[in-house]
């Protein structure tokens, strides 16, 4: 994207702009690739120029990622099983 249509997004200008409250509201569609009313050029543009919402995108994507990770099936190694239940033994119990 040319630099000048990156500045004229950032301050607003444009055919294409969405607001901070719309991209937040359209995150999880444009993550999924399922946005139908607003161009997704539109949605990534403010993304990438907005300073407030691009840590929520990362967030979202993030916790997607670990979620999918998490449904894989994986379980922890048998060496990080005994040290977390080596921990948990150690705790002082309160009866």
């Amino acid at each position: 994207m040319p630099f000048f249509e990156n500045v004229r997004r950032y301050f607003g200008f444009g055919p294409e702009e969405i607001s901070c409250e719309d991209a937040l509201r359209l995150v999880h569609d444009f993550i999924d690739g399922e946005l139908d009313d607003v161009p997704c050029t539109a949605v990534e543009a403010h993304f990438e120029v907005c300073q407030e919402c691009y840590p929520h995108l990362k967030l979202e994507q993030r916790f997607r990622d670990a979620v999918r990770r998490a449904c894989t099936g994986e379980t922890a190694s048998p060496e990080l099983r005994a040290r977390v239940m080596d921990m948990v033994s150690q705790e002082p119990r309160e009866d």
